[in-house]
């Protein structure tokens, strides 16, 4: 179990930390702790080359968030489970392509030492021989070709997973910032550099959750660019008539 963290001191080894530092001088664990969507363990997330943010305990994908100003609306969950799934699938894949080159080094190993002896007249190899390296070798070298076309398969599913959970908690940590939304400001509050919040802040453009000017669009958070919330659209129309027909000087024809 994870212990809270204290004012003032790291939740590991307990040396003194700077107040608001994410990670701790001496050994470098998070200071941000949230329940991991995968582990369900209150932890902090530290950062990795490949996920980004991993969580302390279990290692998943996170995408941290100061949880004392800012709040989720957890879509951001699912595509993370993605991300993690997508990570054990090409760990499993590797460990199979490993297991299978080892083995098929051993059958070739065998095969020559086998061979060797015909050569010099220990045994007699003929068409048995040549069937057994072909019908055992072989399979062995296609299965471990799959398994490392599955492995490269699965590390791909995991950026575009991961992108997915960024976007949504930058969706969300957008809709409660005051003003426009900046590459600052979503850095201080993710956090991350501020050349990676530009980046997200682009995705966030590209999305049509924000626009150019850093104020919110009228599409619904989470929702399709081709798909807008209708019901926003409707009450939207409704109140520049009312506001139309209360404006003076304004006269209707009679149908």
């Amino acid at each position: 179990m994870t212990s809270k963290p204290e004012d003032g001191r790291c939740v590991a080894c307990g040396v003194d930390v700077p107040a608001g530092a994410p990670v701790c001088p001496r050994c470098g664990t998070s200071q941000r702790m949230e329940v991991c969507p995968h582990c369900g363990a209150t932890a902090g997330a530290t950062r990795d080359a490949e996920l980004r943010f991993r969580c302390d305990v279990c290692g998943g994908p996170r995408v941290p968030l100061d949880r004392k100003k800012l709040r989720r609306s957890g879509k951001e969950v699912s595509a993370l489970k993605r991300a993690e799934l997508a990570r054990k699938g090409r760990a499993k894949n590797r460990a199979a392509a490993v297991f299978t080159g080892v083995a098929l080094a051993g059958t070739i190993g065998l095969l020559a030492l086998y061979g060797l002896l015909g050569v010099i007249g220990v045994v007699n190899p003929g068409l048995g021989f040549v069937l057994v390296s072909l019908f055992t070798a072989g399979p062995l070298a296609a299965l471990g070709a799959w398994f490392v076309a599955r492995s490269r398969a699965r590390g791909k599913e995991i950026e575009p997973a991961l992108d997915e959970a960024w976007i949504s908690v930058a969706a969300d940590v957008a809709s409660q910032i005051e003003g426009p939304v900046t590459a600052r400001k979503l850095a201080e509050a993710m956090p991350i550099a501020e050349p990676q919040a530009e980046e997200l802040l682009a995705l966030l453009e590209a999305h049509e959750i924000v626009r150019n000017d850093g104020s919110l669009s009228r599409l619904r958070i989470g929702a399709s660019p081709d798909k807008p919330d209708l019901a926003a659209m409707e009450a939207e129309a409704e109140a520049e008539a009312e506001a139309e027909a209360r404006a003076p000087g304004v006269t209707r024809e009679k149908l």
